[in-house]
């Protein structure tokens, strides 16, 4: 007879498990939610989170003018918020952060080790600051995450601080630069033109002179001259202010940044460079006596501009030989490169032309006697501080106005950081609910695997589930009385077969476990005896307390000496024997795993399997239903344990 098994798993045996092993699931539940309680209690360290939110304005930055190539991909746009984002977390403010915090000894006292600058760095752009987007605006969040909430609100504010002076930094324009310029040189210029002024006076004041009517137009020369440079310098300065943009602009394109050192030069560009500075140094004399509407003026610049043009065609000739791309945007950075390098040859040569001149100047100033000679001197330069004044206040308030939107273009903190009062982690009521759900799931897992690995019958369900019959249960009373009705069907059933062939033995019963097979040998004795059948009991192991001899029962006792492995002619004349002298013949034999169980099966009706649930081994089961012939099953079961 082949074995059933019955593999598939239904709901209804998921449940069953689950409510036979509920106090393992029980019991791991309220184990998980113990051990997460006792830590949140005793070891879980507060963290509190200090908050901040920054708008970024939407804006385009007041950059160098960009080619229409370049303005197609959006180059020149103000930062997008990833890119801030970025600059929040860089090294640049978080090395700031810490240098103005001290927190390098912070730290080492706290962990009682010696940190580093950059592990301290490391940390606080890992662990500590995080920065993240609000969703489809311009604002973003910034956390500071730390069991010291002093030092994390702190921090906090510090990080902010320092972003926005790089922030402010990074968005400067050639008017900015220009502007600090202007502010570093105007108190310089004031305490100069003072000085003058003082010594132009005490010399007016000791000294009496008229000036002849050359030396007063070789001084208003001067005057002319010295405002022309003072305009040209500036000029310079703001030449180099979009070139400091620029390398501020492509500083990350590849390739670039060596274009911005490079100097262009070559023979033909020198024999341009000189050409150009005769030409002005002849137009920049001309200057002083013709006007700029002159024939001999307009046509010294008509010279200059052709060749500043052709200057210009060999500078972009040198750049494009060296640096060759086909990049719209690193094409466009390149032309605007070209335009000012062109510009600051020209600046360049403009101011040392104007310089050539004032050296004539110079020269023609040597023929007066010495007091007016002195006299024209310090006026000449009290004029040439005085214009350098002038020009310097006049250009801060022209540059004041055209960067006063540069400062709408800042970051603006629109939620201070402030201290809260409870700490932000750990969320105590949400990892108590976790937990008690991770207990949950981890008490069926264990449920799961303890039936997995659990090869003992626990109840009548495991033995269907194992050969596809329910047992007849037998469920003994807590005061030791037999379950005879359990046992009255298997007693019909004895007595239905009791002609049957061959009638050698009736009934055998055999146990996996000794203990319960005796109180159900006997009780099934007794139902015959009432029913008033002649019963021989066949006790193999010697296991039966009843007496020996009575009226209806007839006790046969062998103590293992029954040789029934090879059961021979002579043996089955001795269980034919006691057959005939008898209605019912009952044999209670060993372990149903034996080969004398085994053997004597063949020779009886019916064959008793007792079975104790939480003792008895599937295999035992699985091996009787297998090895014996037909095979009645019964389950003894016990009040249910907690397992």
């Amino acid at each position: 007879m082949e074995n059933y098994t019955d593999n598939e798993i239904t709901l209804n045996d998921i449940l069953r498990i689950l409510k036979r092993r509920k106090y393992w699931i029980f019991g791991a539940t309220f184990l998980t939610v113990l051990v997460t309680f006792v830590y949140l209690l005793y070891l879980a360290k507060p963290t509190y989170e200090i908050t901040a939110v920054l708008k970024i304005p939407k804006v385009s930055s007041p950059q160098i003018t960009l080619s229409r190539e370049l303005s197609l991909f959006g180059i020149g746009q103000s930062p997008e918020l990833t890119e801030q984002m970025e600059i929040i977390r860089s090294r640049r403010v978080l090395t700031s952060v810490v240098d103005e915090l001290n927190l390098v000894d912070y730290f080492s006292k706290k962990s009682k080790n010696e940190v580093s600058r950059e592990s301290v760095v490391s940390m606080l752009s890992k662990k500590v600051v995080n920065v993240s987007s609000l969703k489809d605006t311009s604002l973003i969040k910034l956390t500071v995450s730390l069991d010291d909430r002093e030092t994390a609100y702190k921090i906090a504010r510090s990080v902010i601080d320092n972003y926005i002076k790089v922030a402010r930094e990074l968005s400067k324009d050639e008017n900015t630069y220009l502007l600090e310029f202007v502010e570093r040189q105007l108190p310089n210029v004031e305490k100069e033109l003072t000085e003058i002024e003082n010594k132009l006076l005490n010399f007016q004041k000791t000294k009496s002179i008229l000036p002849s009517e050359e030396l007063s137009a070789l001084i208003r020369k001067f005057y002319d001259l010295d405002g022309k440079i003072v305009e040209a310098q500036l000029n310079h300065q703001s030449l180099q202010s979009q070139l400091n943009i620029l390398k501020q602009n492509i500083s990350q394109l590849k390739g670039m940044i060596k274009i911005l050192e490079y100097v262009p030069d070559s023979a033909k560009l020198q024999e341009l460079r000189k050409r150009l500075l005769d030409l002005q140094i002849s137009y920049n004399t001309l200057s002083l006596t013709y006007t700029k509407t002159s024939p001999e003026m307009r046509q010294i610049e008509q010279q200059m501009n052709i060749v500043q043009q052709m200057i210009n065609e060999e500078i972009s000739r040198i750049l494009s030989s060296q640096f060759e791309t086909e990049d719209p945007i690193l094409r466009g950075y390149s032309l605007q490169l070209i335009d000012l390098q062109t510009n600051m040859e020209v600046a360049k040569s403009y101011i040392s032309s104007l310089e050539h001149v004032r050296k004539e100047l110079e020269k023609e100033l040597q023929k007066f006697p010495d007091l007016q000679r002195e006299y024209a001197t310090l006026t000449r330069d009290y004029n040439l501080k005085q214009q350098t004044y002038n020009l310097l206040k006049s250009k801060r308030e022209e540059l004041r106005l055209s960067t006063a939107g540069v400062s709408f273009n800042m970051p603006i903190v629109l939620d201070e950081p402030y201290l809260p009062e409870k700490s932000a982690k750990p969320n105590k009521r949400l990892i108590l609910a976790v937990s008690f759900v991770l207990g949950v799931f981890l008490g069926i897992l264990i449920a799961f695997l303890r039936e997995f690995f659990d090869e003992k019958i626990r109840d009548e369900y495991d033995v269907l589930k194992a050969i596809g019959e329910e047992p007849l249960l037998y469920h003994p009373s807590k005061d030791g009385k037999k379950d005879l009705e359990a046992l009255k069907h298997i007693v019909v059933q004895a007595l239905d077969s009791a002609s049957a062939e061959p009638p050698y033995v009736h009934l055998l019963v055999s146990s996996t476990n000794g203990s319960w097979k005796t109180p159900i040998v006997e009780g099934i004795v007794e139902l015959l005896s009432k029913a008033g059948k002649k019963t021989v009991l066949i006790d193999l192991d010697g296991s039966s307390n009843l007496p020996l001899n009575s009226k209806e029962v007839k006790t046969v006792s062998f103590n293992g000496e029954f040789p029934t492995f090879l059961l021979n002619d002579k043996d089955k004349n001795i269980l034919k024997d006691m057959a005939q002298e008898s209605d019912v013949v009952v044999l209670s034999a060993p372990a149903p795993t034996s080969a004398d169980t085994k053997v004597l099966s063949k020779h009886a009706i019916r064959t008793i399997v007792v079975l104790q649930a939480n003792e008895s081994k599937r295999s035992d089961l699985l091996r009787a239903k297998k090895n014996l012939k037909t095979p009645t099953f019964i389950l003894v079961k016990e009040k249910p344990k907690r397992i």
